[in-house]
């Protein structure tokens, strides 16, 4: 079982600041590796027309799995490119989410709470590109650097989709709690 969050992720440990090796990028983002966590499909959502102007807000989706042992957490986010990034969690599965300083990714070990105290496996988890500081056309990238508690700073980028790529954004499967039995 994997522990999921979507996100971008940070280097191993002990280095401040590291650039993940790239898996690959393909029309559903950028793939990294960071240690025990696995940064999946990192891109902006397709803009209305063909690009983001300077200024726009942007959505960036992404997984995270954590493969490690130990719990970690998105506790930073940050483009050169922007005025500020910032973490959102629906953690109370509304479909709205919040602005958070930390989204914990639980580790793909430990065993599922009824109510989960972490990011799940495989659910989509989003930050907000605020305020960007140039045009984005579809097709291009703009730079992210993630901070966890664990595995430290990763340098990443998030693919600009174009209305073309056609892909189904994952859903979050949300654990609530079971209804009363009508009488």
């Amino acid at each position: 079982m994997l522990a999921v969050t979507t996100v971008m992720a940070g280097a191993c440990g002990g280095n401040d600041e590291a650039d993940p090796p790239v898996v690959g990028i393909a029309e559903a983002g950028f793939d990294s590796v960071a240690g025990t966590l696995r940064i999946l499909a990192v891109h902006v959502v397709p803009p209305v027309g063909d690009e983001y102007r300077s200024g726009s807000d942007l959505r960036v989706v992404l997984t995270i799995v954590n493969v490690g042992a130990a719990p970690d957490a998105l506790i930073g986010a940050s483009s050169p490119d922007a005025a500020r990034v910032e973490i959102r969690w629906d953690r109370d599965c509304d479909g709205r989410p919040d602005v958070v300083s930390r989204l914990p990714i639980a580790s793909a070990e430990a065993a599922a709470p009824e109510k989960p105290a972490g990011v799940g496996p495989f659910d989509r988890y989003d930050l907000l590109v605020v305020a960007v500081r140039r045009d984005l056309p579809a097709g291009t990238t703009i730079p992210l650097t993630l901070t966890f508690e664990r595995a430290g700073k990763l340098n990443t980028s998030a693919y600009v989709q174009p209305r073309s790529a056609n892909i189904t954004e994952p859903v979050r499967r949300c654990v609530l709690p079971a209804s009363p039995p009508a009488r």
